[in-house]
């Protein structure tokens, strides 16, 4: 797994564990947009849904 897909899997479990988009954003320095894109894409697809490419 990329560097990339596997920070952002650490967002989408954090957020899944606390169900705080506000801790995950503080503590890994990204928007609650950039977040949601990311959440939205892992339900959608799984982890194929953390890649870049992805979501262009």
């Amino acid at each position: 797994m990329k560097n990339e897909i596997k920070k952002r899997f650490e967002w989408i479990k954090l957020y899944e564990t606390t169900g705080n988009t506000g801790v995950v954003c503080l503590r890994y320095g990204i928007t609650r947009p950039t977040l949601r894109k990311w959440v939205e894409g892992f339900k959608e697809s799984g982890i194929d849904g953390l890649s870049e490419l992805r979501n262009k």
